[in-house]
């Protein structure tokens, strides 16, 4: 109808309507580009606040694109998922290749048979008929095995990829306290959520840009070899011409969805960080609720509404793409594709056209192919939309492969991820005074006001005792803790830090532990097999109270349940490897030392899984990891105020098990009664400014001036017996 009263215009009125549809096009046109830039303009504004907060990106970070860095990067990761051409992956990749060669043909064969079939019905020889009905029965079978083995494998291809990619970050990631540098020191962000979630997304659009880049480009080379048999090479060159600038035009309208994609991740991680943010600082919002629960409410309702809102403004650019793709690639090239074969046959010579069934069967076959060919060739156009979007994951990727490389490695940068807003002023190593001088000083009472020595090279080594000799601090805003701090923790000489909240005391047991870096100084720490840390908060593990105290050796269900390399590098690490047998009755002991005996009696003895965490108080806690320190009785013991949450009564017995099983203790402490359990104290007291140093000491036993290994420190010890 439409179409009769278009035909009953008049010339002009033709032109007229041409005009108008062409200029409200172009209008149309105009107002949907400001609605998309408008789009990304306020996606911009959503991920603002969440790029600002990544204050650490990798040096290497570029634009988020298909280009040179992508391709470098995607490279790096596969040489990871796929290590080399005798592995499982390597195998799976095959396989899969196998079967995308059958299902083309196959296709290719079912295709003469659909055309062998039309013949035979049109020239009504229907047991010819039959006998392709059977052939295409038969035919099914193998192809519904081919195509659920391609979703079979793709799966495996996926789980195979996503496995080897997780276990080298995991290596990585527990390397060197890495997970440390980026949970502690800002090194990476929602690096839970890239090692997760971003890892399984990455291998899904590797696995599936396989499979919707390999069968196409095989469907597009065999089916046109055939298609020539039928209509030559030259028709088929106009519908290739067609998709060619159908290629160039999507692209260039193509939204930037490998960014879309990184932000849209990011935007995911920010919202569950404040959702794990609430959890675990719950208590302290709890104390003040109200207002505090209706204030983290706005704050998690706010992150929503920036992922929705810009999930929105991306589903709405899709939306706009994809009816552009649907109409060039699918339905428009289907109209291109009829016109490639009908054009030649309606201008043919009627005398070689051949007969009615000959045609019907060439028309299946030939437009079966067709449509086939349009769909891979389709899919090859849109494989570029593909690689952007796996630009995206591969860029969140590649900068947590790369950040754990340099996390958990010891190189400048690494140390560089702490020391970026330190103030380097006074500690530019320029070399070490002969320590004959630092004595001197200190004996003739110029410590108070002699000009500032050369600070000393960092430097780290491995002995029997724990020293430190001139060592500089510095918080990470800058600010000067201590300098020049020389003192020495030897068997049975235990050592007592103390001094006001924010003096550097726990930061000073950082440095020690090599969480931080050494800025000017030198440190001699025993090996790790010594040495033992206690925190204020307990680490606790998911699993039995056995568990509890054999920690940090891992739980012996989970050694049962290792890999073979795993327990290697296990007993590469700790030196030795986890005994679990006739162990008991040593636990029990330890537990009755700090008086956790009846833990036994309340669960159901040591195979008893608990939430450890949430089932304990405070001071349970810090009792627990002292039954664990007593177990693996170390030489040495940092403690860094853990038994806080413990009565004084209690705190009393806990120091005087430590001594009595003759471990030496490195504490931080505010009670003063525990300073009968030191033979020397270390008051950090922050003044820097004022006194050029920081700290004094305060002598308890006279035998820290006969025991210390170097006249200089007798002397700062004598020296430091009144403060500066």
């Amino acid at each position: 109808m439409a179409q009769a009263r278009l035909l009953a215009l008049t010339p002009n009125q033709k032109r007229a309507v041409a005009v108008a549809v062409v200029f409200g096009g172009l209008q149309s046109a105009n107002q949907v580009r400001k609605w998309v830039k408008a789009a990304q303009n306020k996606q911009k504004e959503l991920v603002k606040d969440i790029h600002g907060k990544q204050t650490s990106r990798s040096k290497n970070s570029a634009k988020i694109a298909v280009n040179e860095v992508f391709f470098k990067r995607l490279c790096t990761i596969l040489s990871i998922c796929v290590p080399g051409l005798f592995t499982r992956e390597a195998f799976l990749v095959l396989v899969q290749g196998v079967l995308l060669v059958s299902r083309t043909l196959l296709t290719d064969y079912i295709s003469r048979v659909e055309g062998y079939c039309g013949r035979a019905l049109t020239s009504l020889e229907f047991a010819s008929f039959g006998r392709g009905v059977v052939d295409f029965a038969l035919l099914g079978v193998p192809a519904a095995i081919v195509n659920s083995g391609l979703k079979f494998m793709q799966k495996n291809l996926e789980l195979s990829f996503q496995s080897r990619l997780t276990l080298y970050l995991h290596k990585l990631y527990t390397s060197n306290r890495a997970y440390y540098a980026a949970s502690t020191l800002g090194g990476l962000t929602h690096a839970d959520q890239r090692i997760t979630e971003d890892v399984e997304k990455f291998c899904f659009s590797i696995s599936d840009l396989y499979s919707h880049t390999f069968k196409p480009l095989l469907d597009v080379l065999l089916f046109t070899h055939s298609l020539s048999r039928v209509m030559g090479y030259k028709g088929q060159l106009a519908l290739y011409a067609y998709y060619m600038c159908v290629a160039w035009l999507l692209r260039a309208l193509a939204p930037p969805l490998a960014s879309m994609t990184a932000q849209e991740s990011a935007l995911v991680g920010a919202f569950r960080a404040a959702h794990q943010r609430l959890v675990a600082h719950s208590e302290e919002v709890a104390f003040n609720d109200p207002p505090g629960g209706a204030a983290e409410q706005l704050i998690l309702n706010q992150h929503l509404a920036r992922l929705t809102t810009f999930s929105r403004l991306s589903s709405f650019q899709r939306f706009l793409q994809q009816i552009a793709d649907g109409y060039f690639v699918k339905y428009f090239a289907s109209c291109v594709a009829l016109l490639v074969y009908a054009g030649p046959i309606y201008f043919m010579n009627p005398a070689s056209r051949g007969d009615q069934g000959q045609l019907t069967a060439d028309y299946i076959r030939s437009m079966r192919l067709l449509q086939n060919t349009s769909r891979g060739v389709g899919d090859l156009i849109m494989v570029y939309k593909r690689m952007t979007s796996l630009a995206g994951h591969t860029s969140r990727v590649s900068e947590l492969l790369e950040q754990v490389k340099l996390m958990s490695s010891e190189d400048i940068e690494h140390k560089e991820l702490f020391r970026r807003n330190l103030s380097q002023t006074n500690l530019q190593a320029m070399g070490d005074q002969a320590e004959a001088e630092l004595l001197d000083k200190f004996k003739y009472g110029e410590h108070q006001q002699a000009q500032p020595l050369s600070p000393v090279s960092p430097r780290r080594s491995t002995g029997e005792t724990i020293s430190f000799h001139r060592v500089a601090l510095d918080a990470p805003d800058g600010m000067p803790l201590v300098r020049e701090l020389s003192f020495e923790v030897r068997r049975g000489c235990s050592v007592m830090l103390m001094g006001p909240n924010g003096c550097g005391k726990s930061s000073l047991f950082r440095v020690l532990a090599g969480l931080w870096p050494l800025q000017a100084g030198e440190i001699v720490s025993p090996p790790k097999s010594e040495l033992f840390y206690l925190s204020q908060r307990p680490y606790l593990l998911v699993g039995s109270l056995r568990d509890q105290l054999l920690y940090p050796k891992p739980p012996a269900r989970v050694w049962a349940g290792s890999k073979a390399e795993d327990k290697q590098h296990f007993v590469q690490v700790a030196g030795e490897e986890p005994q679990y047998s006739n162990r008991d009755a040593e636990l029990e002991e330890c537990l009755a030392a700090v008086e956790l005996d009846y833990l036994l009696a309340r669960g159901q003895g040591w195979d008893s899984v608990q939430s450890w965490q949430e089932t304990l108080s405070g001071g349970e806690k810090q009792r627990l990891a002292m039954a664990r320190l007593l177990f693996h009785k170390p030489a040495y013991a940092v403690l860094d105020e853990c038994t806080s949450a413990v009565s004084a009564d209690g705190e009393v017995k806990l120091y005087e098990a430590c001594i009595a099983a003759g471990i030496t203790l490195l504490s931080i402490a505010h009670r003063p009664t525990l300073k009968r359990f030191h033979q020397l104290v270390v008051h950090i007291d922050g003044t820097v400014s004022t006194t050029g140093r920081g700290w004094w000491t305060e002598v308890l036993d006279e035998k820290m001036l006969s025991s210390s290994s170097s006249a200089a420190l007798a002397a700062i010890y004598a020296a430091g017996g009144q403060r500066p």
